[in-house]
């Protein structure tokens, strides 16, 4: 049997892989034609948006297509199988004659015939020896194929077939109208295959849209986190409503049933039933303590940006813990603490309402996203927000730059080249003890 229709798997491979192609760059145009419609003057965070939506977009895209690409070139093969054993195994019907001299007339060639939604089936052509016109076509189960009523453009007549013949891969039809001279030529092309243009570019865009399987997997279960968060912030959404439904009748909380909470201040977590929950959201016992007693205002709970951690000194401003504890002894800089009920400290935070003129807002001190060169290669990160301005002017009329030291280039380096010394030497005694332990 000769295949016509099935072809390799590699065949089906690179033809999804043209699609994907095809597909991405459509995509990628209109994005770009938003991009240039877009104003000039977008600000820096809106182009940053923008770019980060088309990324995405794209990224998706691709995901997605890689996922499907095995099921579909499945289904190409079952389909293209079938095709190849309907066009071996299809039987003409029998004893069909001319319609002008009666004559059998004799098969001369069959085809596949495809229409949208329908199953596909078999058309076989039949020629009279006495090469009578109209040549007639029947499918397998005997449905005859007829054409149309043709009339004609300069009257009221029907163009009728004069002379039919196949040349190469066409069939070249002559119609004559029945009532004046009008002639008319159709060809219909039978499986022709057209050029392909030369796509010199598309080397290179499959290797940008087209994942590999180690990318492809890599995809699949990032899906699975996204579909994981999405379940996730649903139920959540679920439960907030219920307990916003709760505190109509509670107004000043309750506590909340079974474990894994955390509290919305000291981002400890909770046992079971050693939470509060009310308008401002879930707080531990201790710190819904420290509330009722006047150590700090409830708004901490739900308004994060209204003070600053330990953890959010040192990482925006490089705030040791040894520092820290100086500036607050000498009184530079204010802390509120959480007492364990009533005694020692649970947890120490720097609201800005106290530290007026001293702490910059949150907003001022965004991170954002840059490349840098390591190793030879190029990489994009997110970097603090000093990378980007000039600190003492982006912060100027806040006093805790006047505590501030802002190193050189040349001084980063070296506390870097430090600090890989430190680590290496701290590696290379772990390493050592790791020895000892194993020879004895």
């Amino acid at each position: 049997m000769t295949e016509k229709y099935l072809k390799s798997h590699q065949y089906y491979s690179d033809l999804y892989d043209r699609f994907t192609v095809e597909r991405c760059r459509e995509i990628e145009k209109s994005l770009n034609e938003k991009d240039s419609e877009s104003s000039n003057e977008s600000d820096a965070k809106e182009k940053a948006m923008m770019k980060f939506v088309k990324d995405m977009e794209l990224y998706v895209t691709k995901g997605e297509r890689y996922l499907k690409k095995s099921e579909t070139i499945r289904d190409w093969t079952d389909r293209d199988k079938k095709r190849d054993d309907l066009i071996e195994n299809s039987e003409p019907p029998e004893d069909i004659r001319c319609l002008s001299c009666r004559n059998k007339v004799v098969v001369t060639f069959k085809e596949l015939w495809t229409e949208l939604d329908k199953e596909d089936r078999i058309l076989f052509m039949f020629d009279c020896p006495n090469k009578c016109l109209p040549r007639r076509a029947f499918f397998s189960n005997g449905e005859e194929w007829r054409l149309k009523p043709n009339p004609c453009l300069h009257c009221d007549g029907v163009l009728k077939i004069k002379d039919e013949k196949k040349e190469g891969d066409k069939i070249i039809s002559i119609y004559k109208c029945s009532q004046c001279d009008y002639e008319k030529k159709d060809e219909f092309e039978l499986s022709a295959k057209k050029d392909e243009e030369v796509d010199d570019k598309f080397a290179e865009d499959r290797d940008r849209f087209c994942l590999t399987d180690e990318e492809g997997q890599e995809y699949r279960e990032e899906k699975w986190r996204w579909e994981q968060m999405a379940k996730f912030a649903e139920d959540w959404k679920k439960e907030d409503e219920r307990r916003i439904e709760k505190l109509k009748t509670n107004p000043k909380g309750f506590h909340l049933d079974g474990r894994g909470y955390t509290c919305f201040i000291c981002g400890q977590h909770t046992g079971d039933g050693d939470n509060w929950y009310d308008q401002y959201g879930i707080k531990c016992l201790v710190c819904q303590k420290a509330i009722d007693e006047g150590e700090i205002p409830p708004t901490l709970a739900s308004d994060k940006e209204s003070w600053y951690t330990k953890y959010d000194l040192e990482s925006y401003f490089n705030l040791k813990g040894p520092t820290l504890k100086s500036w607050i002894k000498k009184g530079i800089i204010k802390s509120r603490n959480i007492s364990h009920y009533g005694k020692g400290s649970w947890y120490e935070l720097f609201m800005i309402e106290d530290n007026k003129d001293f702490l910059p807002p949150k907003e001022l001190l965004e991170s954002k996203r840059g490349r840098i060169e390591e190793d030879g290669k190029i990489e994009e990160r997110y970097f603090p927000w000093y990378c980007f301005v000039n600190p003492h002017e982006h912060l100027k009329g806040y006093k805790i730059m006047n505590h501030l030291r802002v190193l050189s280039p040349e001084e980063v380096r070296e506390r870097k080249d430090i600090q890989k010394q430190k680590d290496a030497e701290r590696d290379a005694k772990r390493e050592a003890r790791r020895q000892k332990r194993f020879k004895k």
